[in-house]
């Protein structure tokens, strides 16, 4: 090419033609690029700084990835635990549906406070009424009834009434009767009988009466029944409760209250105030039976129950995601930033039946005891894994806003990296257009250059 000799004018034209095409070159390069640094030798500061954003922005990336995984596994332990609380609740209500089954150790069963300090003395009598109308009752009195006396029970309040030594045949012990029966406030009218008395209250309400020896009043319905006490039958309630459902032939149930004891026999109720009372001195209530019977319904409900159990520590089992379970102790650890320096880590919690501390039902809730014990834990694991609702949920907020943030952070770093590195489409198309006019113009000018050397072809 040395051997070329071009005029000075056309070697100008073709060096401003060579400059115009290597820049058009680096707009189309732009333009195809998007980006105006390409490499570090277009420009080394923009470049490498621009490389270090993307990196971190690439890294950041890697991490949602992970902290989505982690939301999703305390998601999958939230749903484990409201599973969890569904079946707890359900346990509660068998544990409340089995307390309204009465227990036979509990109605029988004869406990330490229940001992009495006094009793009656041997071969008293207790008669137990034991006639289907309590609140009206008839009195049938004989030749020797002169100085017998009994007792009547108005509103749990004792009245004794003795007949008078000139009461020496029915009709006149009748007479005496029903005057001091009607001093008592009670409705009292002859019977059909000779020497018989119909009595009951003004207001219909129960009344009871009680002979105080084994010659006692006769009735015109049935007889009373009278069972007689030996100072270990009155013990304790229990043990007053089976000597009266031996003696009268039906079970008997014994009440007490705070300064009357309540008999119950046959439906009716006879109730022992005032000194009666005071020599009884019962501490509790009892009924006679066998307190080691075990109750069916109790024992269907506690079965019901155990399953329940079952279920729980199924579902704790089930409730992990890719490996991790949260409700079986495992933990998961959250890495939040590139140099692993801020992390969360989510303490797994034990949310089977052991963790909860809830146990299978007691001798199949035979006593109240047992069964309290259970409702006690039952209630206690819905608390604890409302708190363990409570601290993943806790936990999720932190990881989303974590989550949030580094999403946000990206952008930022992103916008950042192409800012230093993007290029101006719009000044580049400019650019280039401007090229394409400039080349074309040095095109025209290197062929006007060349016109004088041309000229010379004419001289031949």
């Amino acid at each position: 090419m040395a051997d070329i000799s071009l005029t000075a004018s056309m070697r100008s034209n073709l060096l401003s033609l060579q400059n115009t095409q290597s820049l058009m070159d680096m707009t189309q390069e732009r333009l195809s690029t998007g980006k105006k640094v390409n490499s570090a030798i277009d420009n080394p500061s923009s470049y490498y700084a621009s490389r270090s954003l993307t990196n971190r922005a690439s890294d950041l990336n890697a991490l949602l990835d992970s902290m989505g995984q982690a939301i999703q596994t305390i998601q999958a332990a939230n749903e484990g635990i409201e599973a969890i609380t569904s079946f707890a609740e359900q346990a509660k209500a068998i544990v409340n549906s089995a307390r309204d089954i009465p227990s036979n150790y509990d109605k029988y069963s004869i406990t330490s406070n229940d001992v009495s300090t006094a009793g009656l003395a041997a071969d008293d009598v207790l008669i137990v009424d034991s006639r289907e109308d309590m609140s009206e009752f008839t009195l049938t009195f004989g030749a020797a009834d002169a100085e017998k006396k009994f007792n009547v029970y108005v509103n749990g309040e004792a009245h004794e009434v003795e007949l008078e030594t000139t009461s020496n045949d029915a009709a006149k012990a009748a007479a005496d009767a029903k005057t001091k029966l009607q001093a008592l406030g009670l409705i009292v009218e002859d019977g059909d009988a000779a020497g018989s008395l119909k009595v009951r209250s003004k207001d219909g309400s129960d009344i009871y009466w009680i002979n105080d020896g084994t010659d006692g009043i006769g009735t015109a319905t049935t007889a009373a029944k009278s069972v007689t006490l030996e100072a270990a039958d009155i013990a304790n309630s229990a043990a007053l409760a089976a000597k009266l459902t031996t003696g009268l032939g039906t079970t008997a149930t014994v009440e007490v209250n705070a300064d009357q004891i309540t008999i119950m026999a046959e439906g009716k109720e006879f109730v022992v105030a005032g000194d009666a009372a005071d020599k009884l001195n019962m501490a509790d209530s009892r009924k006679s039976g066998n307190a080691n019977e075990p109750v069916a319904e109790r024992v269907s409900y506690a079965e019901q129950f155990n399953k329940i159990l079952v279920q729980i520590d199924q579902l704790a089992q089930d409730s992990g995601y890719k490996g991790v379970n949260l409700l079986q102790e495992n933990d998961l650890k959250v890495i939040f930033n590139e140099y692993r320096t801020s992390d969360l880590i989510v303490e797994g919690k034990d949310a089977s039946t052991k963790g909860l501390q809830m146990s299978e039902a007691v001798g199949d809730w035979q006593k109240d005891a047992d069964l309290e014990i259970s409702l006690q834990q039952v209630e206690d694991a819905i608390n604890t894994l409302r708190t363990m609702a409570s601290e993943f949920g806790t936990n999720y907020s932190i990881i989303q806003s974590r989550e949030d943030f580094t999403e946000n952070l990206v952008n930022v770093l992103e916008e950042g990296s192409d800012k230093l590195v993007l290029a101006d489409m719009n000044e580049e198309s400019a650019n280039m257009l401007a090229l394409q006019t400039r080349q074309q113009l040095a095109v025209n000018s290197l062929s006007l250059a060349s016109q004088a050397a041309q000229a010379v072809l004419k001289l031949f």
